[in-house]
C-alpha cells in the first residue's frame, strides 16, 4: 500500500511535505510509511479517501483495479501549471451545476474530558518475605 500512497502523492504532483499537510498528518509518518517503519492505520487511509474521493478505496487498499473511479477524468496528472487537473477546484462541479470553486469545510476535531468522581482508597495490601500479609481496610 506505500507505494500505491506514494504513486497517488506522485501523481498529485506533491512534495511529502505538501501531502502530508493536505491529509493532516505528521511528516515523520509519511515518511515512516514509505520507509517500511510504520504501516498506513486506518485513519491515513480514510484521510485520503476524504481529501481525494475520486481515488479507488480497493485500488489503495488492495491493488485492485484502476486508481481513478470510473465516473473520474483520466487527465494527465499535471497541468502545465504542475498542479493536478484532476482535483483542483475548477473540476469539481458544484451542486448548482456551475463551475465556480467550492470550499471544502474544516473538520475540527474536540477531545472532551469528562470529571470523573475521586477515588478513595478502600483496601492496602502488605506482602511479607516469609509469605505472611496483612489487609488493611477503610
Amino acid at each position: 500500500m506505500k507505494d500505491r500512497i506514494y504513486q497517488l502523492m506522485k501523481y498529485q504532483g506533491m512534495s511529502q511535505k505538501e501531502f502530508a499537510a493536505t491529509l493532516c498528518i505528521a511528516e515523520g509518518t509519511l515518511s515512516g510509511i514509505f520507509t517500511g517503519r510504520t504501516r498506513p492505520t486506518n485513519n491515513i487511509v480514510n484521510a485520503i479517501h476524504e481529501c481525494f474521493p475520486h481515488i479507488s478505496i480497493n485500488w489503495l487498499m488492495f491493488g485492485e483495479g484502476e486508481m481513478l473511479l470510473d465516473g473520474a477524468s483520466s487527465k494527465t496528472p499535471e497541468s502545465a501549471t504542475g498542479q493536478s487537473d484532476l482535483f483542483s477546484p475548477e473540476s469539481t462541479p458544484s451542486p448548482e451545476g456551475n463551475s465556480a470553486p467550492t470550499s471544502v469545510p474544516q473538520v475540527h476535531e474536540v477531545v472532551k474530558y469528562i470529571d470523573k468522581p475521586q477515588r478513595k482508597i478502600t483496601e492496602i495490601r502488605v506482602f511479607y518475605d516469609d509469605g505472611t500479609f496483612e489487609t488493611f481496610s477503610s
